[in-house]
């Protein structure tokens, strides 16, 4: 008789425990690499499907090299929050890491990115592990010497692959072969390059991996002459994605340049559908982070108005849409979720729920446009108080008011530091809300407060997907916050 694996079980068979095991048996032996440490990056829960969790393994080899006795303490990097997400108890993060002592180091070091995913149905467990055999099956067997095929545990149904192996992006690891990506650079000079020049090397990074779903690559590219040096970035999506990506972008490109400086964007540089890779260039900066109180960030919510407002008035074409309906039914789906793993998020839901289908009654359509369709702060970078816009993967028609109640649910801190948080997330929507109106006094927004609402209830299941601690009180404040925006009328 076959039994579900329970998500006890499954949390055990890919813990910290069980993947360090795995690693000084089934990895290291036979090698002259010492495992050094092994850090939970991610995890993400989709009941009653599937359970993911990353690790970022640090290892070392050849002789150590002690620290000096007065040396400082190494300050380790927290666990990463889901994007857009405040930081969940950052502060115990950080006493923690700053209460270790230093370590001693080894001379060579290197890191691995483990992933190891927990299927809970047996029927379910029969179809994927057929679909992972079969997927990578020409790699080895040693994650230490190149790609290795993912290993499979049929007792506690989890499969474990290392980047850049991945069963679902199948030509990840060729995307991330500094020569094989040297080779297509090179037949590919005049899009990849601003001047003449000779590719001599490629490095490439890991920039963000999301387990089966995309991965970004960061191509640092070096040249004869060194003046032509650049780096660009690559996304690896599966199902051709890519293709859509890459003409998408090129008609925002094209707005971007019409825009007088309120839409800056990567310039789009191929698609490779042999890779499933879509190339842009890199725009400098880095993402505006969840302290809502930083200089940047009031100013960046103004831009991020401006850059909306340039998109809803490009009357860029395309197929996909993005209905309010589909919306509310994701939520609905949710409640069988929630009702598994956490009962009173469950009932503030099913009676957040009810209002909005209430509220939506006799409510006409806003005009539909051409929209970002994850419109999030943490999707603009900064440098010296300029700001672009990047990932543009759910880019689709919408009602107007997508976009803008995506943007102010994620303003809201979802586990606040102090309250001064509370209050400049609440200044800044204000901002965001009157800079767009003044640039679209037209704009149709009667269904905004539904569109907040709705993503406000949509991150609290990101967060009991993530499992991050202290998730369960977040999720509940968020569901009580959208019923109050429901209620409410536009700052």
């Amino acid at each position: 008789m076959e039994f579900v694996i329970t998500l006890g079980a499954l949390k055990d068979a890919t813990g910290h425990e069980a993947v360090t095991r795995y690693l000084e048996e089934q990895v290291l032996p036979g090698s002259d690499w010492n495992l050094v440490k092994v850090r939970r990056k991610h995890v993400r829960l989709e009941p009653p499907h599937a359970y993911w969790a990353s690790y970022v393994v640090r290892l070392g080899r050849g002789e150590l090299v002690y620290p000096e006795p007065d040396a400082e303490p190494v300050l380790d990097e927290p666990p990463s929050p889901p994007a857009g997400e405040a930081p969940a108890n950052v502060e115990a993060a950080v006493a923690e890491a700053e209460a270790e002592l230093p370590q001693p180091s080894w001379t060579e070091e290197r890191e691995l990115r483990l992933v190891a995913r927990g299927v809970f149905e047996p029927e379910h467990w029969k179809s994927y592990r057929e679909r992972v055999a079969g997927a990578l099956g020409s790699l080895g067997s040693d994650p230490l010497s190149g790609p290795a095929r993912p290993v499979l545990f049929d007792d506690t149904q989890h499969a474990i692959w290392f980047f850049p192996a991945d069963p679902n992006l199948t030509n990840l690891h060729r995307a991330a072969d500094p020569e094989e990506m040297r080779r297509l650079f090179r037949n590919h000079r005049a899009e990849i390059l601003d001047h003449p020049a000779r590719i001599t090397a490629v490095k490439v990074e890991l920039a963000r991996y999301l387990p089966e779903i995309a991965a970004i690559l960061r191509y640092d590219i070096e040249t004869v002459p060194d003046s032509a040096a650049r780096t660009i970035f690559g996304k690896v999506q599966p199902f051709n994605r890519g293709a859509e990506s890459h003409r998408v972008m090129t008609e925002i490109w094209k707005a971007a340049q019409r825009s007088e400086g309120r839409l800056v964007v990567p310039k789009p540089l191929g698609y490779h559908p042999e890779l499933g890779l879509y190339l842009q260039s890199s725009v400098p900066g880095k993402p505006i982070s969840s302290d809502r109180t930083k200089p940047e960030f009031l100013p960046g919510v103004t831009h991020a108005a401006e850059a909306l407002a340039t998109l809803h008035e490009s009357a860029i074409p395309t197929q996909k849409k993005l209905p309010l309906d589909r919306e509310v039914s994701r939520l609905a789906r949710t409640l069988d979720q929630f009702a598994l793993v956490e009962p009173r998020a469950y009932f503030l839901l099913r009676e957040l729920i009810a209002h909005l289908k209430d509220k939506l009654k006799g409510l006409p359509e806003e005009d539909w446009l051409p929209t970002h369709g994850d419109y999030k702060y943490d999707q603009l970078l900064h440098e010296d108080g300029n700001y672009s816009l990047i990932d543009f993967d759910f880019f689709a028609l919408a009602e107007n008011s997508f976009d803008l109640g995506k943007f102010c649910a994620y303003l809201v801190p979802s586990m606040p530091k102090s309250w001064e948080q509370s209050v400049a997330a609440e200044e800044g929507r204000k901002a965001f809300l009157n800079r767009y109106r003044e640039l679209r006094p037209q704009a149709s927004l009667q269904r905004f407060p539904i569109y907040e609402t709705v993503n406000l209830a949509g991150r609290a299941m990101t967060l009991m997907w993530t499992q991050m601690r202290g998730w369960e009180q977040a999720a509940e404040a968020l569901l009580v916050i959208g019923m109050e925006r429901l209620k409410s009328r536009l700052p």
